[in-house]
């Protein structure tokens, strides 16, 4: 017999165990993770072995799953809830869900807040989700920060972020996307992520992630490195490209970009260069062509080769092709002055063209011979607007009738009219894909006394032509750059009692930070700025949470922009406080009743004009991004000064500023001296006189500020050089003055004056100006407060004066003068509440006006002149309620106003007033959180 081996008895054991060990894990609840040793994990395990229903029965077994594990629920058993009473069903995900990494790591149970991701390649496959607790929860914005020793890193998400990185490359009040920031002792870093087309504002409709094929996204960055105790450098970079899913993922250069599926979806089949006059206003001297070609580049896909052709080998006539329309024919060229535009039409349906079908070309490059101050550019029928493409042959006419969308290629440096700049000009034609800006940064804290800052970067357009062949066959187009360069240098001193102050700039014409973006289906509409375009650096001259200008996914435009006028920080005109959202004031405070006695007229405003376009530059609001300087300008200002006084400096400086494109210039020599001490017995006094010697023909546009919070859009003020070759003066004193206790005196004077020299100011396209314009404002007030135990008694004057000339030749100049007395009162009743009475008694008089002539000659017409009486009742209130402080207020005002005119009497001509008379009650109830 042969001899039984024993089984060891720990291995009957062990088997005997595990199956209840299993079972009774089978049991337990995953939703609490699973503990492994002091470790709780919760990653995915996937259905295990159940031994519990390993047995051999015909009948269904039901696995115990939510309702037997937190109710005890069975599917077989009799329910009776006469001693269990029924317990209602709550959902166990009301809590969200699990998520886990995409390692398979279990990170939080709860809901997916945002999300962006783009796969490649497939269909719709850029993906943002944005659920509604973005907004509700988080006010649109969620921060992650941590933070070891000295390493900092925060990730913010948000849709109104306020993100710069340079001056010249990144600036955004309302960035939408992704911020992420590194700090250490001696590193900074920032990388920020946005996709510009279609970014989302509040929710993803239905509560679905937001999908397309075609996007352009944005990516920038910034990296800074302090080296040693005084220098930093930084580098910066910010890209935005088109981007479609159906491209297999990291084979291309992503900064390059590829070309919407609407772009390439047709080939191109007419295309046109248009030259015209760079500066027509002067109506001479315009583009010069002496001669044009074009270089074709054509693929046979079967082998793959390409062939260039040039013009004289794609056309049998070349008289009949390409057509050209427009422009004066010169000896030797054909010359385009003034309005004039000369329309190279390359149409190549037409049966004068024998060259490669249209969809057989993969590139086209053009070869110009031209002189003169030229404009080149260039128009395709791929180019789509919201208007309908015109018809070939094309002229300058139709292509502005049209609205055509024309791109920029080159224009001639100055205004040369002589045809010494004659030169070849060659580029190529393709339809944006990209724009990139990148450049580098110093900046020098305390250096041997200066502080400096240097910025330096190049903006790279990509073009690429389109071609659908390739693009199906995911191969590359043909692409195509173009660089613009900017930098800027500020330089600083400060070595009492001198200072000194130097900057030095250029800005290409062809700079932009501008970069077009497409649509759900890969089409740009490139005359719409609000769907088209978006902006690495934004145009928000009052530098508020909202851009001046309309662009996709940031809100916007701005119609509250004043520059300036909000000193006191409460998002109100400080020439309109009594303005807001609920109760519209369209009357400004220097106009309105009572108010005036404190707000002086904007033209009594005193500040530096160094664009001198008569409006002082810290106030200018404009149509531009916010760069620190003007594009397409060059030039330098330095100036030095000294404090000859703890009270008084004097300043002298040099402004040198060029248009690139033209030979258009402002030069400047100017000084300073201001003066501001304030004794402590005879009050502050304050002193400012500005004197340059100006020659400034270039414009510069502003928008006319608003004084109101509900405003449509805000006007344009067009530039009249009023300092072409000028002497500038301008003076402004102001003495506040308090002789008497409680009496306080406050005057200002002003002098402006323009005195034109030598012929610009009457020669040119520019309107005519007066050979001297002047303004003299005088303002004299005073007010005392006496309180007569609780009564409170306040008597107001104020005394205005103004003297304008007119700046152009024909317009009218203006003469004024207002007197105002004011009496307050104001008496408490209660310990919260109190009556105020006043009364306004003003008198307007016009100047300029000879009314004894129109008492003699006629004819018949408001003088100008009135009279204006105010009188006011009002009762205040003031307590707490429910945690609010309310203002309760109730009264009446009553005006009258008698206008004067020459009105046709009995006797003649002679002056009468006419009064109309206004009322107002009210009853109104603040609640404030004070």
């Amino acid at each position: 017999m042969g001899r039984t081996k024993r089984i060891p008895e720990w291995l009957v054991l062990l088997a005997l165990v595990l199956p209840a060990t299993e079972a009774t894990g089978q049991s337990l609840d995953r939703r609490f993770g699973t503990q492994r040793g002091v470790q709780l994990t919760f990653e995915p395990r996937g259905p295990g072995v159940l031994f519990d229903a390993l047995d051999p029965a015909l009948k269904k077994w039901y696995v115990p799953q939510e309702l037997y594990v937190d109710y005890g629920f069975r599917q077989w058993e009799y329910s009776n809830y006469a001693r269990d009473l029924y317990q209602r069903y709550v959902n166990t995900n009301r809590q969200g869900g699990p998520f886990y990494d995409l390692y398979g790591n279990y990170q939080t149970w709860g809901w997916l807040i945002f999300d962006w991701n783009q796969t490649q390649p497939g269909q719709f496959g850029s993906s943002i989700y944005k659920d509604p607790r973005f907004n509700a929860w988080f006010n649109a914005v969620t921060v992650s920060a941590d933070s070891r020793d000295q390493y900092y890193l925060a990730i913010t998400i948000g849709e109104r972020i306020r993100t710069a990185l340079t001056p010249l490359t990144f600036s955004k009040p309302r960035f939408n996307g992704i911020q992420m920031d590194f700090a250490a002792d001696k590193y900074e870093a920032t990388l920020l992520f946005s996709r510009a087309s279609e970014a989302i504002l509040g929710t993803t409709p239905a509560l679905q992630p937001n999908i397309s094929t075609n996007a352009t996204n944005m990516m920038g960055g910034r990296a800074t490195v302090q080296v040693g105790d005084f220098v930093k450098v930084g580098a910066t970079m910010v890209n935005a490209h088109h981007s479609q899913t159906l491209a297999e993922a990291f084979e291309r250069n992503p900064f390059i970009g590829t070309l919407g599926a609407g772009q390439g979806s047709d080939p191109i089949r007419v295309l046109a260069v248009v030259l015209s006059d760079d500066s027509p206003e002067d109506g001479q001297g315009g583009a010069a062509l002496f001669a044009h070609d074009i270089i074709i580049t054509a693929e046979d896909f079967d082998t793959k080769k390409r062939t260039k052709f040039r013009l004289r080998e794609v056309v049998a006539d070349p008289t009949k092709w390409p057509v050209i329309t427009g422009g004066f024919p010169r000896e030797g060229f054909l010359a385009a002055d003034g309005e004039e535009q000369i329309v190279i039409n390359y149409d190549f349906t037409d049966l004068a063209y024998i060259g490669p079908r249209p969809t057989e070309i993969v590139d086209i490059q053009f070869d110009l011979v031209v002189a003169n101050d030229y404009k080149i550019q260039v128009w395709s029928d791929r180019q789509i607007g919201r208007g309908s493409l015109p018809s070939p042959p094309l002229t300058g006419l139709d292509l502005a009738q049209a609205g055509a969308v024309l791109f920029d290629v080159r224009s001639a440096a100055g205004n040369v009219t002589d045809n010494s700049n004659q030169q070849r000009v060659v580029f190529d034609y393709g339809l944006p894909s990209a724009n990139m800006v990148f450049g580098f940064t110093m900046e020098v804290l305390q250096l041997m006394g200066f502080d400096a800052y240097a910025e330096y970067d190049i903006n790279r357009d990509y073009t690429q032509y389109p071609n659908l062949t390739l693009a199906n066959a995911d191969r590359n187009l043909r692409t195509h750059t173009r660089d613009a360069a900017a930098w800027m240098i500020n330089v600083s001193k400060q070595a009492y009692p001198f200072f000194l102050f130097g900057e030095a700039f250029s800005m290409d014409p062809d700079y932009s930070t501008t970069a077009f973006i497409v649509d759900s289906g890969g089409n740009i509409y490139y005359d719409d700025e609000r769907t088209s375009m978006y902006e690495f650096v934004d145009d928000n001259d009052d530098q508020d949470r909202t851009p001046d200008w309309s662009r996709w996914g940031q809100g916007g435009p701005d119609p509250i922009v004043f520059p300036g006028w909000d000193e006191n920080n409460d998002f109100v005109s400080d020439f309109n406080q009594n303005d807001n959202i609920s109760l519209s004031n369209r009357i400004p405070d220097y106009e309105e009743p009572f108010f005036r006695y404190n707000v002086d007229r904007p033209e009594f405003l005193f500040g530096i004009d160094l664009n001198n376009n008569n409006w002082i530059d810290r106030f200018e609001n404009d149509d531009l991004p916010d760069y620190p300087y003007r594009r397409n300008h060059r030039g330098y200002n330095i100036y030095v000064g000294q404090h000859l006084t703890p009270e008084a400096r004097l300043t002298v400086g040099r402004l040198r500023e060029d248009e690139i494109s033209s030979n258009r210039r402002s030069h400047a020599t100017y000084g300073v001296f201001a003066y501001d001490r304030d004794h402590p017995q005879w009050g502050r006094l304050r002193f400012f006189n500005s004197l340059k010697k100006v020659a400034d023909n270039i414009p510069d546009v502003r928008r006319e500020p608003t004084l109101y919070l509900q405003t449509i859009s805000l006007a344009l003020v067009e530039d009249i050089l009023p300092a072409r070759d000028t002497w500038v003066n301008d003076s402004y004193v102001q003495f506040d003055y308090e002789p008497l206790k409680k009496l306080n005196m406050i005057n200002k004077f002003k002098y402006s004056l323009f005195s034109q020299r030598g012929q610009a100011f009457k020669s040119g396209d520019a309107p005519i100006l007066n050979e001297s314009t002047q303004f003299v404002g005088l303002i004299n007030k005073a007010d005392y407060t006496r309180k007569i135990g609780q009564f409170v008694l306040q008597p107001k004057v104020k005394s205005e004066y103004l003297n304008q000339t007119a700046f152009l030749q024909g317009d009218p100049d203006r003469k004024e003068w207002m007197g105002i007395g004011i009496l307050q009162a104001r008496l408490p009743v209660l310990n919260n509440s109190f009556l105020e009475s006043g009364v306004e008694y003003s008198v307007f008089r016009e100047l300029v006006l000879d009314e004894d002539a129109l008492l003699a000659d006629g004819p018949t017409q408001d003088t100008g002149d009135f009279r204006n009486l105010v009188l006011a009742v009002q009762w205040t209130t003031l307590g707490h309620y429910l945690g609010y402080k309310l203002t309760t207020q109730f009264g009446v005002s009553y005006t009258k106003r008698w206008d004067e005119a020459v009105v046709l009497g009995a006797e003649g001509l002679v002056k009468q007033s006419e009064s109309r008379s206004f009322g107002t009650s009210f009853i109104s109830v603040y609640a404030g959180v004070e």
